[in-house]
């Protein structure tokens, strides 16, 4: 197969620049939350430092798919290369080249963009569902129709590159090559069309992050011993400090991690008993709730 540059020095420069922002403005946020007294502004900084971390994380996979990518082509079929992504496309199968420029109407994009990076997938008019592999924006990039599909690329040399697919095209395949797509495989794993799953998993989560704002919030009203436990008569048998109300969350943080986990371990022998698990997760998160509630009105 003959393989085909791409321009990618832009794009891992401009997106390492704003990694290291990223991973700069989750260092500020870290230092300001841990030097500023505890409240509902320290729950908001701990919230934007876990987006900071997935943006981070993200934009790591984009810049390694863009370090490890390039388009080779032959007779039987075009493979795109872009990291641990591989997608397969038969010459065969290619309906027609479409340049970016001729597409009229507004281009629907959802990925990472900026200056050399254009990964993605989208919606290109009249043409349908697409996926962008490519280091330039839309309007600059190569489509190739497919029934079905299309992709976006954007070779270095596109005039040559586009002459030589026409060629291949003419010339014929030497052999049947499927259309095909590799992708990383945790995305493959079931509890992605698992719309109960994910539900159940989201609504733990929320519950957990609720609660730490409601503690976060409450805090600097509560006074410096709270009580933790009471008694059968609903009196309070044990006292500690304020600070301990957050042991509350930190248990459903832990029944979420544990049953989150067994749960996604069993999955593929039981759904069932998946499911039983991470409603757990959940009863625990609500148990919780009940608990911090109760303490919150001894102290009004």
């Amino acid at each position: 197969m003959a393989e085909w540059n791409i321009k990618t020095r832009k794009g891992l420069i401009v997106g390492i620049v704003l990694m290291v922002l990223v991973v700069t403005l989750g260092g500020a946020l870290v230092w300001f939350a841990i030097t500023r007294p505890l409240n509902f502004g320290t729950f908001l900084l701990g919230l934007a430092v876990l987006l900071c971390l997935g943006l981070v994380g993200l934009m790591a996979y984009w810049l390694y798919g863009l370090a490890r990518s390039n388009y080779a082509l032959d007779r039987n079929a075009l493979v795109i290369h872009w990291g641990i992504n591989e997608q397969t496309i038969p010459t065969q199968q290619v309906q027609r080249v479409v340049l970016g420029e001729e597409i009229t109407g507004h281009i629907r994009f959802r990925g990472g963009l900026w200056p050399g990076h254009c990964v993605g997938y989208g919606e290109l008019p009249e043409i349908g569902t697409t996926l962008f592999y490519g280091t330039a924006r839309p309007r600059q990039q190569v489509f190739i129709v497919t029934p079905g599909l299309t992709y976006g690329i954007s070779p270095a040399d596109r005039d040559a590159f586009i002459e030589s697919l026409n060629k291949r095209i003419e010339m014929g395949p030497t052999q049947t090559v499927e259309q095909s797509s590799k992708r990383p495989r945790m995305l493959e794993w079931p509890i992605w069309q698992d719309r109960l799953a994910l539900g159940l998993l989201v609504s733990s989560a929320l519950l957990l992050l609720g609660l730490v704002g409601l503690l976060s919030y409450r805090f600097p009203g509560l006074p410096d011993l709270v009580p933790l436990h009471f008694d059968a008569l609903g009196l309070p048998d044990r006292i500690g400090s304020r600070a301990y109300v957050f042991i509350i969350p930190t248990i459903g943080l832990l029944a979420l991690m544990l049953n989150g986990a067994l749960g996604w371990i069993l999955q593929r022998v039981d759904r069932i008993a998946s499911y039983l698990l991470w409603g757990g997760a959940i009863l625990v998160q609500t148990l919780g709730w009940a608990a911090a509630i109760g303490i919150l009105r001894q102290v009004q």
